[in-house]
């Protein structure tokens, strides 16, 4: 089969102009209302009856006439003889003549002949005689019959999206079913090596998150997501399932299959039985999207990575769905910030993947085949392609995601259970990305982040952190003292193991290079060789498994717990949690490194203020614990 390469890709401006003539045509069906949040309104709506439908009290009190009050003082209140009571839902006619008047309750209709309520505060009653205080004008507290909506009056516009006010409206005015488009996006995954969540996932193989991203985005929108499963690289099923799609829906999304590699075959069905508007876009990421019409249906392949597939759906498929709902999106909010650190680009037009924390943007992008880069994100940024840098410091223009709460702190360093209580307690949001120790260095020297939790040891004498910070020369940072952490070795009850000498033999899962546990694990083998009178490289080059490296602690726990090692490194916390065996070797020290020119902003203050407070540390879990330096503020390196 003939590869095909990406020779002319279409430019973004060329490719915005395409999508922009795509317009399907959706179907209408009638819906409950209870039923309809989320869909789209079909025609326009309007009232059958009024909004009241009769005149009613807003107030409880006293249907008068508002003459009869005129003359109320506190010194000399006017008396009216009181004739009746009438209670909300009341269908009885009752009739207020001149000196009378009826007692009403909120909601109440108004009797004949009364023209203004007066509150009951307002009043007082001795057997059938009320006391007016205070004059009332005509129409006072009165809500007339169609004052809020007058039927025939228009209430909803055709192509509102429905929520619950709109289900307010609609039952105000005695809707039961409403009419509402139905724009059916078929989802197809294709790719061998997909399964999907909640089986069990063998070598090689990978869950299908691009099925339930994709009809998110297409709900989100306000289509209706029909997912078609996992299709494999093969030529028949696909053309099987895609003419299916095409039977049923009014768009259909594939994800994967339409690059240029081997089993990359999608875009040869949609240009073989269709019409093919443009096979890769000038865009990173998603480069390889293949747009086509096969039987009138807009067919659109997405790349199989999930943060390009749902770029791209932003991008382009979105408007699509948009424009044939004739709705405009709700998640195009933009905002400007200041760039946090500097970012390198060029080549092509880019959606970089940012979050922001007060004001000010940072990279979010991992890689196109990580999920988690646009969980970690807020929004994008629109880089052009002849953008070769943007400086730290320069403003720029963010799309916002849906329903996103910007983060009031930036974390980068090591993961700990103590940053997550840190989090909890201060019922603030933390960008967290846990990377290590060394990552949390670097991101303070690069004021790309507000604070970074470190436990890196600098020699045997047990000295964290602060030799690395002269090291590094971190002027304008401070390092704060944190809490201690019982270290030690994690493994499944029932294993053998009596100290560091007894990894050699087993199935050792190491922590991730640059991060400070494994600093620590290896000052601890340094000691340990030393009194074997051996080098660390001598005594570890028995180990197996001692040059892998996992990032968390709660990952060393997993592969204990599935059997995918016998012994790691770690935390007495994230054993306990993992229900494992712990034998305990040495206690760190956990702190946090924090740019002096963010100390004032409230959130510093308010994070300073709960790591010195008695409910953090009493919260702390077991082989955790502040001691008499934490908060202590170090400045001079």
């Amino acid at each position: 089969m003939e590869r095909k390469e990406f020779r002319e890709l279409t430019p973004v401006k060329e490719a915005r102009k395409l999508i922009s003539r795509i317009i399907a045509r959706p179907g209408i069906q009638t819906l409950t209302i209870e039923n309809s949040a989320g869909r789209i309104l079909a025609e326009d709506i309007f009232s059958p009856v009024d909004v009241p439908a009769f005149n009613r009290s807003v107030k409880d009190g006293y249907a008068i006439r508002a003459k009869d009050t005129y003359r109320a003082s506190e010194p000399e209140p006017m008396e009216l003889k009181m004739t009746a009571s009438i209670p909300a839902g009341c269908a009885d006619s009752f009739f207020v003549n001149d000196g009378e008047t009826a007692e009403i309750s909120t909601g109440a209709p108004i009797p004949e002949g009364a023209d203004a309520v007066v509150m009951v505060e307002q009043t007082k009653q001795i057997d059938s005689t009320v006391f007016i205080y205070q004059p009332v004008y005509i129409n006072e507290n009165i809500m007339k019959a169609g004052s809020d909506i007058m039927k025939g009056e228009r209430v909803l516009r055709k192509n509102t999206r429905i929520g619950s006010r709109e289900i307010g409206v609609l039952a105000s005015v005695g809707m039961k079913e409403v009419p509402v488009k139905e724009l059916l996006v078929g989802i197809i995954s294709t790719g061998n090596e997909l399964i999907e969540p909640g089986n069990t996932l063998g070598k090689g193989l990978i869950f299908d998150a691009n099925s339930y991203a994709i009809a998110a985005s297409v709900e989100e929108a306000g289509g209706i997501p029909k997912i078609y499963g996992i299709i494999p690289d093969d030529w028949k099923l696909m053309e099987e399932a895609l003419y299916r799609a095409i039977r049923e829906c009014h768009i259909v999304l594939t994800s994967g299959s339409t690059s240029a590699g081997v089993g990359d075959i999608m875009y040869m069905i949609i240009e073989e039985k269709g019409e093919t508007l443009t096979h890769g876009i000038a865009i990173k990421p998603g480069k390889p999207v293949v747009i086509g019409m096969i039987e009138g249906v807009p067919t659109i392949g997405l790349p199989g990575n999930p943060t390009s597939a749902l770029s791209i759906f932003n991008e382009f498929v979105a408007p699509i769905i948009h424009n044939s709902l004739g709705t405009t999106p709700s998640f195009r909010t933009k905002v400007r910030a200041v760039m946090g650190t500097g970012i390198r680009s060029g080549g092509r037009e880019e959606l970089f993947p940012v979050g922001v924390v007060r004001g000010r943007a940072y990279p979010a992008d991992k890689t196109s085949g990580a999920i988690t880069t646009l969980s970690d994100a807020d929004g994008i940024i629109e880089i052009k392609a002849e953008t070769e840098y943007i400086e730290a410091g320069s403003p720029v223009e963010i799309t916002m995601f849906g329903n996103v709460r910007s983060p009031d702190l930036m974390y980068v360093g090591g993961q700990c259970p103590g940053i997550d209580l840190l989090e909890e307690t201060t019922g603030m949001v933390f960008r967290m990305l846990n990377m290590s120790s060394s990552a949390g260095f670097t991101a303070i020297a690069g004021a790309t982040t507000d604070i970074a939790g470190v436990n890196m040891p600098a020699d045997p004498d047990g000295e964290y952190n602060l030799p690395t910070a002269r090291k590094m020369n971190l002027s304008g940072t401070l390092l704060v003292k944190g809490y201690k952490r019982e270290m030690g070795l994690i493994f499944r009850q029932g294993t053998r193991i009596s100290g560091l000498e007894d990894l050699a033999g087993l199935r050792f899962l190491n922590r991730n290079r640059g991060s400070g546990t494994r600093a620590v694990l290896e000052m601890e083998l340094g000691l340990l060789a030393k009194e074997k009178g051996i080098t660390r490289n001598e005594l570890t080059k028995d180990i197996d498994g001692y040059n892998s490296g996992s990032k968390t602690h709660r990952s060393v726990c997993d592969a204990i717990k599935d059997g995918r090692a016998d012994v790691g490194f770690g935390l007495r916390a994230a054993a306990r949690e993992a229900g494992l065996g712990f034998l305990p070797v040495t206690e760190d020290e956990f702190d946090l490194l924090i740019r002096e020119d963010v100390l004032d902003v409230p959130e510093i203050r308010l994070l300073l203020k709960t790591l010195t407070s008695e409910e953090f540390s009493k919260s702390l879990p077991p082989g955790m614990r502040t001691y008499e330096r934490t908060g202590e503020m170090i400045s001079s390196f």
